[in-house]
């Protein structure tokens, strides 16, 4: 069991900008790993410093961590123009992560944000919510314990999911849909699959 000055002292390791950073990113991961409201206060209080790559991990680990606790936090940061495009935009993918449907309409409003990622991604987020909604239900522990900005789609054919993937016609939730289950599939097929979505339809 660890303790609260235990807590206390991981967080103040995060929260130290003279710390290196792989030190204040493991302090981080212990963080999101031991849960809990001392956790998410410490995790909050960083999002002041000067590294948007920290900071883009620390909204990561608060969606991952799936408390609502961390909403409010999250919320601010989102709404924050002086975060950095990567930092509001994984804001908005860990509301959707969280999966509470309170925060259905702060992310509508997004979804039209001037910043093209941020708008994305909460067009995504408001989609895994309605699936939620719909009784699509927690989505199967895939083999990656991450909690994914869509759910994997339930096509099975590494074909069907390589069209699906390079459709642009389909909404964009789809196309993450086919991602994931691809992902999830492995094998050189679904590998190639991702690697030309990467490079998109020819």
């Amino acid at each position: 069991m660890v303790t609260e000055q235990e807590v206390e002292a991981i967080g103040q390791t995060l929260v130290d900008p003279r710390q290196p950073l792989q030190a204040r990113f493991r302090a981080l991961f212990t963080l999101r790993g031991l849960g809990g409201p001392s956790a998410i206060a410490w995790i909050s209080r960083a999002f002041t410093d000067d590294s948007a790559l920290l900071k883009h991990e620390l909204a990561y680990c608060l969606g991952q961590m799936q408390d609502r606790r961390a909403i409010p936090v999250l919320v601010d940061v989102l709404r924050d123009t002086c975060q950095e495009p990567m930092v509001r935009h994984e804001a908005g993918e860990a509301l959707g992560a969280i999966g509470d449907p309170e925060v259905m309409e702060i992310l509508k409003q997004h979804s039209t944000d001037p910043v093209l990622e941020v708008a994305e991604t909460c067009q995504l987020a408001v989609r895994r919510l309605e699936w939620l909604l719909q009784g699509g239900g927690s989505p199967a522990a895939g083999p990656y314990l991450s909690v994914d900005p869509a759910p994997p789609a339930e096509e099975r054919d590494v074909g069907r999911l390589r069209e699906a993937l390079l459709d642009e016609a389909l909404p964009l939730f789809d196309r993450y849909r086919a991602m994931f289950a691809l992902r999830d599939a492995g094998g050189e097929e679904a590998a190639l699959a991702l690697a030309e979505g990467e490079e998109g339809p020819q």
